[in-house]
């Protein structure tokens, strides 16, 4: 008797993962995993995982997110996009469904768990030389994210403490490489 799913053609595994953007320490900072195992072990990572036969590609990335930092999205997940490359996972042919999510201003606390040695906030522009392809992920919301403050979207808006302070803005017009005359039409206008 064959097996459920068994086909005659090889098949890639699906991994699901989920970058994470929050104003923090008057920095824009993404959530990162230390790996536990190989391959990788002890490098950053973007928190992700293997997606389960029967879970839509947003309900793993967020279970993955929780079991890896302890941290559970508030508000919504954005598909980001997928990322195929052959040799992105040295453990056989993996695609990955990306997933992005901009945290409000407040305090989140996180934990190391599940297959993470650790996790810890870390500034945008000093988040390199990541596992996998994550560093290509990574500038994949990086432009996300840029796009969304372009447009004075509610979720770009609300990752800054109100009211805004000037440093503040300017300093995520910089990182996002935006021209720093925008920043004062973005404070000023009600998105």
């Amino acid at each position: 008797m064959s097996a459920p799913y068994c086909y005659k053609h090889p098949r890639p595994a699906v991994t699901t993962d989920l970058v994470v953007f929050a104003w923090r320490e008057h920095a824009l900072q993404t959530l990162l995993i230390r790996r536990k195992h190989d391959p990788y072990a002890g490098r950053w990572a973007i928190p992700g995982g293997f997606l389960d036969m029967d879970e839509d590609a947003e309900v793993g990335a967020r279970r993955e997110l929780e079991e890896e930092t302890g941290l559970v999205v508030p508000g919504a997940v954005a598909p980001l996009g997928f990322f195929a490359a052959p040799g992105r996972d040295p453990r056989g042919r993996t695609i990955t469904l990306a997933h992005v999510a901009v945290l409000p201003a407040g305090d989140y606390p996180i934990q190391g768990g599940d297959d993470a040695d650790e996790a810890a906030w870390r500034p945008v522009a000093e988040a390199r030389d990541l596992a996998f392809d994550h560093d290509d992920v990574l500038t994949a919301a990086h432009s996300w994210l840029r796009d969304r403050v372009l447009e004075k979207s509610p979720e770009a808006r609300a990752m800054l403490p109100l009211p805004f302070e000037v440093d503040d803005v300017r300093a995520l017009f910089h990182v996002l490489g935006l021209p720093l005359r925008r920043a004062a039409s973005w404070m000023g206008s009600k998105g």
